[in-house]
């Protein structure tokens, strides 16, 4: 039998249980995931606190003391105008569709002139109704998502604390867990993790930021060129920065419709806006924040945005580009040693 066989076996086994665990618990997934995120955020914080010899856990309070000022912020300033730009948008809504069937109408009104064949009419209208169907089911939904997230506020609360103890276990965690490995395989698998670490550390600190940056950028233009709603327009523009390729897009989407339902000049003043803004993300913010992408082809990122996309929604979308980053090395890691063993 080969050396630590045994103790390897009930490694993954523990992993295996592990992720049983998690889907038995998958209705608190998302406070799992929220403190993963914070652990991988803050953990660089607490280390220059501690280095400069704090305890850890009083650097964990620290750390959690200056997160308070900002979130006690954000609730303060921010939460309160977000609610107001909701309620005035669920408010709006009937005005919103009346201008939509408006312009809707004049398009009609302006291929009618045309003397387009009555088949070719009906398909263009036919297609014109689903369109209006399902932007206003769009909206709905939008406004419907909002609301509901009131509803996660205990798994947000909860997500702070199981940050707590990842940031404060960290070390002990790693070394237990290195512990349990054959000593053979130790360097190997420690090193597998490391990479895996690397690549998860670069998209959460790297894309969160440069996420942040386009939020502000996006709320200030839209404020300046007095797009209504310019708060939750920036949320949305900062949430779908986080998809890459498709996300820019996404985020533009809202904000130029309803521009558009103001003037067509302001729709191409946002439109424009919004190119500005992502080429400044594309070619100064992220080439200085990011020291290393997640080295994925850009078929691959396609494919698994795709992928996140249909089985998960937006949260697949957000979560498909680190999850492929992970296999990848997981699969180099397996190519590796196949062609070393063999």
């Amino acid at each position: 039998m080969v050396k630590g066989l045994p103790r390897l076996i009930f490694f993954l086994l523990a992993i295996v249980l592990a992720v049983y665990f998690f889907y038995l618990l998958k209705g608190l997934m998302v406070s799992f995931i929220l403190a993963a995120f914070l652990t991988y955020l803050l953990n660089p914080i607490v280390n220059a606190i501690e280095r400069r010899g704090t305890p850890r856990s009083y650097a964990i309070l620290l750390t959690y003391l200056a997160l308070a000022f900002v979130v006690a912020g954000i609730f303060l300033h921010i939460v309160p105008r977000v609610l107001k730009q909701l309620y005035s948008l669920e408010a709006t809504i009937p005005l919103y569709i009346a201008q939509t069937q408006q312009i809707i109408q004049s398009v009609q009104n302006h291929y009618i002139v045309l003397n387009i064949p009555d088949g070719v009419r009906q398909i263009i209208e036919q297609r014109v109704v689903i369109l209006e169907e399902y932007v206003l089911q769009l909206v709905r939904n939008a406004v419907t998502v909002l609301i509901g997230l009131v509803g996660y506020v205990f798994k947000l609360l909860l997500a702070p604390v199981l940050a707590f103890y990842l940031l404060k276990d960290l070390d002990l965690i790693s070394k237990k867990a290195v512990a349990w490995l054959p000593v053979n395989l130790r360097g190997e698998i420690t090193g597998l993790f490391k990479q895996i670490n690397q690549v998860l550390a670069s998209f959460i600190r790297g894309y969160f930021l440069v996420a942040g940056i386009v939020s502000v950028l996006t709320v200030t233009s839209m404020a300046l060129l007095g797009v209504d709603f310019a708060l939750m327009l920036g949320l949305v523009a900062g949430v779908t920065e986080l998809i890459p390729y498709f996300g820019p897009v996404i985020g533009a989407i809202p904000a130029i419709g309803l521009a558009l339902l103001e003037s067509k000049w302001l729709a191409l003043k946002v439109a424009v806006v919004f190119i500005i803004i992502h080429q400044l993300e594309g070619n100064i913010i992220s080439p200085k924040i990011m020291s290393d992408k997640v080295g994925l082809h850009p078929l691959l990122v396609i494919f698994s945005l795709l992928a996140g996309g249909e089985l998960y929604g937006l949260l697949g979308m957000l979560l498909a580009i680190p999850c492929a980053a992970v296999l990848k090395v997981l699969l180099c890691f397996a190519y590796t040693k196949v062609n070393t063993s063999s």
